[in-house]
């Protein structure tokens, strides 16, 4: 019931998202799922992510569809007077609107923030860009990798001693997010003041608030990088991902001592669990390696079933799209 309420909290909301590819979409697909109504304005041509790869045996990207799912989508070209005055007017009668171009793209045709806001004072235009509006790096062109980059994130998240590129947008579903937040916080505030908002949702700042716990010990003066024997490094046998018998792998997330000792229990050496803070490491986790790889990763997922210890499967992406493991609810298409 409780879900059912909130796919409805935001009925009677009209959105219209000025974006394409990642962050504008995935911000305006959760207000979808809240119940808003949302008209996605697509220059001539189509979002760039229709055409995506890979796409399904119906030629769409499934990516684009979704994000995109119970939207309306109409077709405008903005920089037409015919285009820009049709955006001015959904506007108008807007609550929300979405900007996901670089700062004064809308300006320059007419339909940015102070035109639209000048139009429809009730309405709340959220930017979503790489760098903010700010001056600086508010033009600097950048993807998600960048953003990462600069968040610190690449710098903690290493293969081989070497930064690894993530297996997802990060930065992109972070600012998303965080530009979907910020917009309820202001629907909420036009409730008591009757006013709209301008909201700046810099990619690049989305990508630091991720990393916000390891920036506070960096500014506490503390060493942080990959290599530190900090406790989420994967240098310690509790907190590490293992090698199964037939090349998946294990999650081993027991930090505690007594998810350690039912660990220890479960996989039939109980006495590994008095080495839970031995300083030997190294020792202890090729111990704990030797056994994990001795089983493939289905008898191992049948054993931790029943077990309390925060130990899962490495899923890969077919297995966790289709099992409840980690399915996500979408708004009808």
């Amino acid at each position: 019931m409780g879900f059912l309420m909130i796919k409805q909290a935001l009925a009677g909301i009209h959105v219209i998202e000025v974006a394409s590819y990642i962050p504008g979409p995935a911000c305006t697909q959760i207000l979808a799922g809240m119940g808003a109504r949302v008209t996605k304005v697509e220059r001539p041509g189509g979002d760039a992510m229709r055409a995506m790869e890979p796409l399904d045996a119906s030629g769409e990207s499934p990516q684009f569809v979704a994000l995109n799912r119970g939207k309306q989508s109409v077709t405008l070209d903005l920089k037409s007077e015919g285009g820009a005055a049709a955006l001015r007017d959904l506007a108008g009668a807007a609550d929300v609107l979405v900007d996901g171009f670089r700062p004064g793209v809308l300006d320059r045709l007419g339909v940015g923030a102070a035109a639209l806001r000048a139009l429809n004072p009730r309405l709340i235009y959220c930017a979503i860009s790489g760098f903010g509006a700010a001056p600086g790096d508010s033009l600097m062109a950048g993807h998600d990798l960048n953003f990462v980059a600069r968040s610190g994130f690449l710098a903690m998240t290493t293969a081989a001693g070497e930064p690894a590129v993530p297996g997802a947008q990060l930065a992109d579903m972070a600012s998303g997010l965080v530009a979907a937040t910020a917009i309820l916080a202001a629907l909420q505030a036009r409730e008591r003041t009757g006013e709209g908002a301008f909201l700046d949702v810099p990619m690049d700042a989305a990508a630091r608030w991720l990393m916000a716990p390891w920036h506070a010990v960096a500014q506490a003066g503390i060493a942080v990088s990959a290599e530190a024997g900090h406790i989420l490094s994967g240098n310690l046998a509790c907190y590490r991902i293992y090698r199964t018998s037939d090349g998946r792998h294990l999650a081993v997330a027991a930090l505690e001592r007594h998810f350690w000792d039912r660990f220890c229990a479960a996989i039939n050496r109980p006495d590994l669990s008095p080495r839970h803070d031995n300083t030997d490491q190294a020792a202890l986790i090729a111990e704990v390696a030797a056994v994990i790889a001795g089983r493939p990763l289905a008898i191992w997922r049948e054993l931790f079933a029943g077990v309390d210890a925060c130990v899962t499967p490495v899923l890969t992406v077919a297995e966790a799209a289709e099992t409840g493991e980690a399915r996500v609810e979408l708004p009808v298409r």
